[in-house]
């Protein structure tokens, strides 16, 4: 059973995945159509994608809060692995703020680089200044930008402390910044949705035969007015780890 789900799924991502290619070459080389709007387009190109991969890996999504968030908002949450960018870009349209390792993913690697999302090599300090300005530019369009702030993946038992600079983005644009705490449901300790102790060919390939994937995103209440972005980092990440926290303590 789990050799067939494999194949079955591999079959579906490469189909699904190739169709989207298209429409994605199509729009990221659109001449005829401003940047801004070509911007809006790719953010809900990359939602599709996301709820599309959800369904091929059959990962359930239950949400807790409001969804309607303000266009051009700041979404910020805890990562675990993979799965955090289908289930955060199933839920929200909008940018990622992607590691750079991303771009050297097979058949991934495309995908994203025809979504546009913002590349961060964090072991390259001067790369700070374009990544704010990247996000500032994204969030004055009216484009959310998704981040991670604590940098890497955990086993989905803790939390590291957020990083505050590319908050930075959303003070200068006096955007509202939105926590969410992701917590997966599948009785491991880590979770399956971790891949920080494997490869990333050994993380797909768990998610390939993991049967469903169970997960709640809990969207908090937006954060309005901050003006300063170590504060904004440590509101955010206090009402994150609280959530997170909890739902660990419980068990799931």
């Amino acid at each position: 059973m789990g050799i067939l789900l494999v194949f079955v799924r591999t079959v579906a991502v490469f189909i699904a995945y190739l169709g989207f290619a298209l429409v994605g070459v199509v729009l990221r080389w659109s001449n005829f159509i401003s940047e801004k709007r070509r911007h809006a387009l790719l953010a809900g190109f990359t939602r599709h994608w996301a709820r599309c991969s959800s369904f091929i890996f059959n990962i359930n999504i239950r949400v807790v809060g409001d969804m309607k968030i303000s266009p051009g908002s700041l979404i910020v949450g805890n990562h675990i692995g993979t799965p955090d960018i289908f289930v955060l870009g199933a839920c929200f349209p909008g940018f990622f703020v992607s590691k750079a390792e991303i771009a050297e993913w097979p058949l991934f690697s495309f995908l994203a680089r025809l979504g546009e999302p913002i590349f961060a090599d964090r072991n390259k300090r001067y790369q700070v200044k374009e990544i704010i300005a990247q996000m500032r530019e994204r969030l004055e369009e009216g484009c959310s930008v998704i981040l991670f702030p604590e940098g890497r993946a955990t086993d989905g038992r803790g939390m590291l402390d957020f990083k505050s600079s590319t908050f930075e983005a959303a003070v200068r644009t006096g955007s509202v910044v939105v926590p969410i705490t992701i917590i997966y449901h599948d009785g491991n300790q880590p979770s399956i949705a971790c891949w920080n102790d494997v490869t990333f060919f050994q993380h797909i390939l768990r998610l390939l035969k993991n049967p469903r994937l169970e997960v709640t995103v809990f969207v908090h209440d937006p954060i309005k007015g901050e003006t300063d972005r170590r504060v904004l980092a440590e509101k955010s990440w206090r009402i994150i780890h609280e959530t997170h926290a909890k739902e660990v303590r419980s068990g799931d």
